[in-house]
């Protein structure tokens, strides 16, 4: 193989701030660029990756950038927004404006949901559908950048019509990914601020999720679970701490503590490696019992996400998601037995919601108390069971916007209202502030003094 030069961009999300709903910008890795640049570079291959949410370069020198490289891979969703896609993407196509398109790859969320209406506006080479990282190496190696139809996973336009490779299936073998490239990344910029601070860094133990929420865009993972070995997780854990000196580690799964077996074997695992170690994940009120809680306590866990949603079991049900209200009650109550803080995804407007069932939710969310709560209006992205059951027609919207809100059942005004008061309820309350305030006095001092 020829000496070859890649280049891969997670764009600046400047055009978030669109939105007709905040979501937050939180400035983590981009873990699947940084899989893809070390698969690449166990081929012998010159891999740079520019953040630029870190670098905050111009698109024009973006472009300037570009022209060094042989093939330029760009994602519209870095791998912590695969679910949750962003609902505006025109910093995408900023980014790509001054991007030869001969060497032009794109990826992400939107990509895999929609490659024809991007590949058309981006005029991008070709598009990558659903899990990259295999395919995106199988482009960098490739000969020529034009023998598309042999790479699985692909849609490119040909005379102006849609065309795609053979399906790409998804990477069973978890335990052959390679260790992150984040040498390649300032691992410095990266934070969970103030929950959990500076030298911070995401990994994953497995991909894909068993549940039925018909929320979620599960484009880019699929249904079926695949999980890296206990002892293999265990020694990229210990890579990430020893050789990285990273303190604080998200562990991204959808749903972390869903085999039991595996969550108990790793946090044994992490004490008997004595690593000191700062972690959270998110998983579903329904994994947590006492021996759960107590092991992930015992072994560094502070800070668990749940995805609680709704206020109702009415809603609940109609989510899809299989859990109740007492479902919830009782993991926030087990985290707080064992002294590990909880943090809570709430939503309005799902289809037939009434406003007594978001003030439900308002009412859920402080009667549990937890140390987080982060409220949102529920979206029918494109490719969602939700999207299907609204009837949504995704070519109505332009390329780079997606839906916002749930405008088949709600007015926007109303939803906002909802979300206004719901802040202002459960943090203007003396525990949210004295949390927040502590959090991010002690993390300010680590940042300080690290």
């Amino acid at each position: 193989m020829d000496h070859r030069r890649i280049l891969l961009i997670n764009p600046n999300w400047t055009g978030i701030q669109n939105q007709k709903q905040r979501q937050f910008k939180r400035l983590w890795p981009p873990l699947s660029l940084a899989l893809a640049a070390a698969m690449m570079e166990q081929r012998g291959l010159e891999v740079r990756i520019i953040d630029n949410q870190v670098k905050a370069c111009s698109p024009e020198k973006i472009g300037i950038l570009a022209e060094q490289y042989d093939r330029v891979f760009v994602t519209s969703t870095p791998y912590d927004r695969w679910q949750c896609p962003s609902l505006d993407i025109r910093f995408f196509f900023d980014t790509l404006k001054p991007i030869s398109k001969d060497k032009l790859f794109i990826l992400g969320s939107h990509v895999t949901e929609r490659p024809e209406a991007i590949l058309r506006e981006s005029r991008a080479k070709g598009a990558i559908l659903g899990e990259p990282e295999q395919t995106m190496l199988d482009i960098a190696c490739a000969e020529s950048p034009d023998d598309l139809e042999q790479i699985p996973g692909l849609a490119w336009l040909d005379n102006g019509r849609l065309k795609k490779s053979a399906d790409r299936e998804y990477i069973t073998n978890m335990d052959a990914l390679p260790y992150p490239a984040f040498h390649l990344l300032d691992m410095k910029a990266y934070h969970y601020f103030p929950v959990m601070g500076k030298s911070f860094g995401i990994l994953e133990a497995s991909r894909g999720c068993p549940g039925k929420c018909n929320f979620c865009y599960m484009g880019m993972y699929g249904r079926r679970v695949r999980r890296k070995s206990v002892d293999r997780f265990l020694d990229e854990t210990e890579w990430a701490v020893k050789k990285l000196g990273l303190k604080n580690l998200y562990f991204m799964d959808l749903e972390f503590a869903v085999n039991k077996r595996f969550v108990l074997e790793f946090c044994q695992g992490l004490q008997s490696r004595s690593l000191s170690l700062n972690w959270c994940c998110q998983t579903r009120v329904t994994d947590m019992d006492e021996e759960v809680a107590q092991a992930m306590a015992q072994a560094g866990c502070s800070l668990i996400h749940f995805g609680v949603e709704a206020g109702t079991d009415r809603i609940l049900k109609q989510t899809g998601k299989g859990i109740r209200v007492k479902d919830c009650r009782r993991a926030v109550r087990l985290c707080k037995l064992f002294g590990i803080r909880t943090a809570l995804f709430m939503n309005f407007g799902f289809p037939g919601e009434h406003d007594c069932e978001m003030e439900a939710t308002i009412k859920l969310a402080l009667s549990l108390d937890p140390d987080y709560a982060a409220f949102h209006l529920i979206v029918p992205f494109p490719g969602t069971i939700l999207a299907g059951n609204c009837g949504l027609n995704p070519e109505t919207f332009p390329a780079h916007q997606y839906p916002h809100y749930n405008f088949f059942d709600h007015d926007l005004q109303n939803l906002k209202k909802m979300l206004h008061k719901a802040y202002l309820k459960f943090y203007l309350r003396p525990r949210p502030i004295f949390n927040v305030l502590g959090d991010m006095l002690k993390n300010s001092q680590n940042m300080l003094f690290k």
